[in-house]
């Protein structure tokens, strides 16, 4: 099962379009698209159908159930863009981790949210952006330094948004979990302003996860932030071991938190391109 923490930021904007899931069998970022309204539609209305159409513990073909489970959210937001107008324009990526009951790590993609594995010290990411400016990176047109702050950052060529063929561009993946995996899902307000390295040290050098959350989240509101900012890190852990503590905490953003109540660490060793629209 999954344990860790979870917290999301409005940042420097005046709402918070993101919408975050996180439970023992699985963990989920939506990042919205389409304006302040739309936006937060579009990410709360995929976590929520994720939630209501996802079996859980996956069996059977996991990869399979958590496409269809994306595909049927997917058919929502496509009905709800046609009943409410003032939402045509609305779109959301989607990140989503589940634990199969096979003890499978089972992930569907769009957008460019992202999922990452920490395993024996070693940072992995788990997905890859469907957006220009990877898919510059792909061609070598750009390097990576330019990417960070390339115009075209936050321009994605994949989501979800309604449409029949949107589907088509979820990436899915399955590899097998092991007690001790640390798993951190991220949408790009977390990525965009916050290095490998210090992605890596936060992961690898706090001993719980709730840390490991608030010290990514601090590194990013230092930056200082430039989006909504939401972050789950959660251990693979046996349900025995989890008993013993909290399995889950939503941690306050560190400009809310007290010193006192942080929490303790110990450290050691696409046919149609969609721009984010930002709230203004």
């Amino acid at each position: 099962m999954f344990s860790g923490a979870a917290l999301s930021s409005r940042g420097p904007r005046p709402d918070n379009q993101d919408s975050g899931l996180a439970s023992p069998e699985l963990v989920a970022v939506a990042d919205g698209v389409g304006g302040n309204v739309g936006g937060a539609a579009a990410s709360a209305l995929a976590i929520t159908s994720l939630v209501e159409q996802l079996p859980l513990p996956c069996d059977g073909d996991p990869e399979a159930q958590l496409r269809r489970a994306v595909s049927r959210a997917n058919r929502r937001l496509g009905r709800l863009r046609s009943e409410v107008p003032v939402l045509a324009g609305m779109a959301t990526t989607l990140t989503a981790m589940a634990l199969s009951g096979a003890g499978h790590l089972v992930v569907a993609h769009i957008g460019d949210s992202r999922a990452y594995l920490l395993r024996g010290g070693q940072l992995v990411a788990l997905t890859r952006d469907h957006s220009v400016v990877q898919a510059m990176l792909d061609a070598s047109s750009i390097s990576t330094e330019q990417a960070r702050n390339h115009p075209w950052r936050s321009v994605l060529i994949a989501a979800l948004q309604g449409r029949e063929d949107d589907t088509v561009n979820v990436a899915t993946s399955t590899l097998r979990a092991l007690p001790g995996d640390r798993v951190l899902l991220c949408s790009d307000g977390l990525w965009g302003d916050t290095s490998w390295r210090r992605t890596r040290r936060a992961l690898t050098q706090e001993y719980t996860a709730s840390a490991a959350a608030v010290r990514l989240m601090e590194s990013v509101q230092t930056a200082p932030a430039r989006d909504n900012i939401t972050v789950i890190v959660a251990d693979v852990t046996t349900a025995e071991a989890a008993e013993k503590g909290r399995p889950w905490s939503w941690v306050l953003p560190p400009s809310r938190t007290s010193a006192r109540s942080a929490p303790p660490s110990r450290r050691g060793g696409a046919d149609q391109t969609l721009a984010k629209r930002r709230a203004l």
